[in-house]
């Protein structure tokens, strides 16, 4: 890792790219749970969390359509179609979507173990899924038509995101 961030000016997802890096670079990291200890604000709110994901969620699909076609084909067939399954199907396909659902909820619950969230916000999984596809979905459209991303307050075009990419 001689070069540093350098390698990664071109990258509107260095901070995945970074991990990256340093997991190609032979080296190790590490994740801690801080619960009260560190806060940091990402967004506030749906709108900004929205908007701040249109340069990010393309760029992880490096830019490719059929990339983004697939990954939002998975959420949709694993997240949102089982909870019709569970409510329209009959028979062992009901049987498997109840699985699924179970599963997902089981998730949620799971991982808000530890905060004051209720779990009942497993059941909002589908919601989130399809937020999730919007997004995505929103993200390659507008990349896509701009013919790349403002980024910092400079447009980068998608070509000079391609070549740098890590």
């Amino acid at each position: 890792m001689k070069k540093g961030h350098r390698r990664l000016r071109m990258e509107v997802i260095e901070d995945m790219k970074l991990g990256k890096l340093i997991k190609l670079a032979g080296y190790r990291s590490g994740v801690a749970v801080a619960h009260d200890m560190v806060r940091v604000r990402w967004h506030a709110g749906v709108g900004n969390v929205i908007r701040g994901v249109t340069k990010n969620f393309f760029a992880a699909c490096h830019y490719s359509a059929f990339f983004a076609l697939g990954a939002m084909m998975l959420p949709l067939l694993m997240s949102v179609l089982p909870f019709f399954g569970l409510a329209f199907a009959a028979g062992w396909a009901r049987l498997f979507a109840g699985i699924a659902v179970g599963c997902a909820v089981a998730i949620h619950c799971a991982m808000i173990g530890s905060t004051d969230a209720s779990p009942l916000y497993g059941f909002t999984h589908p919601l989130g899924a399809l937020l999730f596809l919007w997004m995505l979905g929103r993200s390659a459209i507008a990349t896509l038509w701009r013919g790349g991303v403002v980024w910092r307050g400079t447009f980068y075009p998608i070509e000079e995101l391609r070549k740098g990419m890590v």
